[in-house]
């Protein structure tokens, strides 16, 4: 029998080394200007959900009914360096739903859906070649006599908590070694 500390060590272990599944699900409505998201654990318990709209100098994330986080345009370009911690999560499955139509010119919409069932294929061969994604599916619904732009996807991500702790450890040093470094040279500048 295990005493009562080493069996909290081992369900630590256990909580920090087995895979989480993280399931994401966005939902893009360009009539409406909406995108909506959310954020399922293991696929049943929601973490988060909320909405996006675009504003004249960026684009707003609508977390509860009276409050928003605004992400202003030029910050989008950075933002790659800010998601580092990202490095830790594995797609696993991912399915896009794409519907577009255009009752004044179909055939617009028939080029569109055509670009997209081809940047799908590319990706879908790109990810498998690579083995970074285990199930891709992509779908496109032309609407005839309807005028629409609509996008639905679903991805599933795996991480290691244990590993996603790691980076956000070496994000939080990589920060306190700047900082530190930063003082350092003001120091100099002075002398």
């Amino acid at each position: 029998m295990l005493g009562a500390g080493a069996a909290v060590a081992l369900g630590a272990a256990v909580v920090l080394l087995c895979p989480v599944f993280l399931g994401v699900q966005v939902f893009l409505d360009a009539g409406a200007k909406k995108c909506y998201f959310s954020l399922y654990l293991f696929r049943a318990v929601k973490v988060y959900g909320g909405y996006a709209t675009l504003y004249d100098r960026g684009i707003a994330f609508h977390l509860t009914r009276r409050k928003a986080v605004l992400l202003p345009y030029a910050e989008i370009v950075d933002t790659r360096k800010k998601f580092e911690l990202w490095r830790g999560f594995r797609l696993l499955a991912y399915s896009q739903v794409i519907e577009a139509g255009r009752r004044s010119d179909p055939a617009s919409a028939l080029a569109l859906c055509a670009c997209v069932q081809a940047a799908a294929s590319l990706a879908a061969g790109y990810l498998f070649t690579e083995k970074k994604c285990a199930s891709f599916k992509a779908d496109v619904l032309l609407h005839e006599r309807e005028s629409c732009l609509k996008a639905s996807v679903r991805a599933v991500f795996v991480f290691c908590l244990a590993i996603v702790l790691l980076t956000a450890a070496k994000l939080v040093l990589r920060k306190i070694w700047e900082k530190h470094y930063e003082r350092k040279q003001a120091r100099r500048a002075r002398s």
